[in-house]
């Protein structure tokens, strides 16, 4: 099984409110997104690779916030924080602009010979 990272909310948050943001993400079932949320299962899951997984559950926790809906994260099934998540992506987009940087440098110098 590879890493992952998700997100729950408490079993006693606002459905309709829930499903609002998970649909707005995710074409999930209504019934899916309720069932989710009473079995306190995770919400969404997301390779933790995946930067863009991660900013998504990221974007999500941000708007649960938003709502008065304190959400749990995972990291490998292990709580986490969303200092961890917001360091993860901002270390996937230095490497992002790095990657970035080093092809147009090698296509600088291949235009140059």
């Amino acid at each position: 099984m590879k890493p992952q990272v998700a997100i729950k909310i408490p079993s006693d948050a606002p459905i309709a409110k829930v499903v609002s943001i998970i649909r707005s993400i995710e074409s999930l079932p209504i019934s899916e997104i309720t069932r989710r949320i009473k079995e306190a299962d995770y919400l969404l899951t997301y390779d933790l690779g995946s930067t863009q997984g991660v900013n998504t559950i990221i974007s999500c926790y941000d708007q649960f916030i938003k709502l008065g809906i304190t959400p749990s994260l995972f990291e490998h099934d292990r709580p986490t924080s969303i200092y961890f998540l917001r360091n993860l992506s901002h270390t996937y987009q230095e490497i992002d602009d790095e990657i970035d940087a080093e092809i147009e440098a090698e296509m600088a110098e291949e235009d140059n010979e």
